[in-house]
């Protein structure tokens, strides 16, 4: 919560509760330029380069006792360059520039110190949006290494009170080692973890690859295993810390074939546009079904990743006799403890595989990693650019009814797309309706999620960043709205008014809070979907009765309107 009443009675709960936590100096804790950002025992619970969905973790998650409200400090001189509020994503964060050419970044925090709170704010009524991103001048904001700048909080796209904490490179704004850059002191003596192995068969590598899961290991095989000629594996593999649970990022993966290297990657220095290769590092298909994310060994040609991956033969396994060789897995952390699990492999195993050549099978289509793709099938047309597929694929479509409506099957939901797919669908929906409609995207739970879509003549079309099954609904229904009080309640002991906002399809687009006339600034979390109006006596006369109106509206323009009062 944004608020110029830093110390209000509101957050005294969470002052004192910082009493509890055991400090820790932070100079005993940094050997570097920079100190760390808070002064309490270093707890991690997300660590640089974890496999994320989609990118690769930035930075640290700092753990701050499992409540909000933890001072958060400067991690050196510099001055505030970029101020930016927002639903999600980071949620309130600040970005310091230092001289040394680095840019730190401070995520998820509950609120800022009170000159950059209230000087945040004033913006805020001047746009009429509680979303904002600032670029304050460099002579309004110095800081000071060890500053007092905010508070930690559970803002945006965060499970949990902590502080997110980066450090970039200032020019290219690309995220360092936080740990190695800052110098920081933190114990960990533990192994990493190699939790599973998986041995895929691969055929037609220079045309359409087919894979087929040949092993999968929890623990050390204790017989050889019969493979492929050609194959690759999968490692899933996690880092554990000294003070904490958490499952940690593993900062290297080297696998070698009778101890001469294969394979190699490092989450090292990725730019955030490059984030989305995670999903060609990773075994997609078992990221898909299984929640894991395994880091496989086979770069498919499409992977950018050239500073990272280091590979012979594209990462495959080759054995060229039916002699026994051995496979060894090696992980280390950033403190470089190393784990390895070894496997004794033999050629011999043999699996059923599609022989798919080049051209076009009814509604099967080949397409070339390296270029553009076009498909169409009656109703349906799919563009997908160059860069879209990480290797080339066979596609294949077709089309089904469902609740009335034509289904659309676009491929294998386990083959991952890296640039966003052009899909366009030609409807008959009654055109009175055709401004509500969206293309949506159906999950195998038989849920919907919108895409949007803007019509092109008879064609709604909309980017697709996944395969999967797809069709054309309208969004007629106005979003909900939930008050935390009744109409007329007396509510002066209270410090906000609260709402709870929710969308049934194409999400909420806007949304506006007026009380006696005025716009109110309201922060909206999208993860509890709460809508909260902070009632500041500067612009809420206390000791009366107020009118409020809340509109919101969603992303078809279905207006949902409450008029309602109240005492404070």
């Amino acid at each position: 919560m944004i608020t110029g009443n830093f110390f209000g009675k509101l957050y005294r709960f969470f002052a004192f509760s910082l009493i509890i936590i055991t400090p820790l100096s932070a100079v005993s804790q940094t050997t570097g330029s920079f100190r760390v950002p808070l002064d309490l025992a270093v707890s991690l619970s997300g660590s640089y380069g974890e496999l994320r969905a989609t990118h690769f973790h930035a930075g640290l998650d700092f753990r701050v006792g499992g409540v909000v409200g933890a001072k958060i400090l400067s991690a050196g001189e510099g001055y505030v360059s970029r101020i930016s509020i927002s639903s999600g994503g980071y949620g309130n964060s600040l970005y310091i520039t230092h001289p040394n050419g680095r840019t730190t970044v401070y995520g998820h925090l509950l609120d800022f110190v009170p000159k950059i709170a209230m000087w945040t704010e004033v913006r805020q009524y001047e746009k009429e949006s509680f979303e904002i991103t600032i670029y304050p001048d460099s002579l309004l904001f110095p800081v000071k290494k060890g500053e007092f700048i905010g508070r930690a909080g559970n803002t945006g796209s965060s499970g949990g009170p902590h502080l997110h904490f980066e450090i970039r490179d200032t020019e290219t704004q690309v995220p360092l080692d936080p740990v190695k850059e800052g110098g920081f002191m933190i114990t960990d003596n533990l192994v990493p973890q190699i939790q599973r192995v998986n041995f895929y068969g691969i055929r037609n590598v220079k045309s359409i690859p087919v894979t087929a899961l040949v092993r999968s290991y929890t623990a050390p095989a204790t017989a050889v295993t019969i493979v492929p000629d050609t194959f690759y594996v999968a490692v899933d593999a996690l880092d554990r810390m000294n003070n904490t649970g958490s499952r940690l990022a593993v900062a290297s993966y080297n696998y070698y074939l009778d101890n001469e290297k294969v394979f190699s990657f490092n989450p090292v220095g990725i730019p955030f546009d490059k984030g989305r290769y995670i999903n060609t590092i990773v075994e997609y298909g078992e990221k898909k079904q299984e929640g894991r994310s395994m880091v496989k060994s086979w770069v498919e040609p499409g992977n950018a990743l050239t500073s990272n991956v280091k590979a012979k033969n594209d990462g495959l396994f080759i054995l060229k006799d039916d002699k026994d060789h051995t496979v060894m897995i090696e992980v280390f952390d950033y403190k470089y403890n190393r784990a390895t699990r070894s496997f004794k492999v033999r050629r011999g195993h043999t699996y059923a595989v599609n022989e798919n050549g080049a051209g076009s099978h009814g509604n099967e289509k080949a397409m070339p990693w390296f270029i553009p793709n076009n498909y169409e099938l009656g109703n349906m047309k799919l563009t997908l650019p160059p860069g879209s597929l990480y290797s080339s694929i066979l596609f294949t479509a077709d089309s089904s009814v469902f609740n009335g409506t034509t289904l659309w099957r676009l491929h294998d939901e386990n083959t991952p797309i890296h640039i966003s797919a052009r899909l366009s669908i030609k409807s008959d929906i009654q055109s009175s309706l055709k401004n509500k409609a969206v293309i949506a995207i159906l999950d195998n739970k038989g849920r919907l999620g919108s895409l949007g879509g803007e019509w092109r003549g008879d064609y709604l079309e909309a980017n697709m960043a996944s395969f999967g099954k797809f069709l054309v609904v309208a969004d007629t229904t106005a979003p909900n709205i939930l008050p935390g009080f009744k109409d007329g309640e007396n509510i002066s002991s209270r410090k906000a008014v609260k709402f709870t906002i929710s969308d049934n399809l194409s999400g909420i687009a806007s949304y506006k809070i007026h009380i006696d006339g005025k716009w109110i600034l309201a922060n909206f979390d999208y993860k509890t979907r709460s809508l909260v109006a902070t009632l500041d006596p500067r612009r809420v006369l206390k000791g009366r009765s107020h009118n409020l109106e809340i509109v919101v509206i969603d992303n078809r323009g279905n207006e949902n309107k409450l008029i309602t009062s109240f005492i404070w």
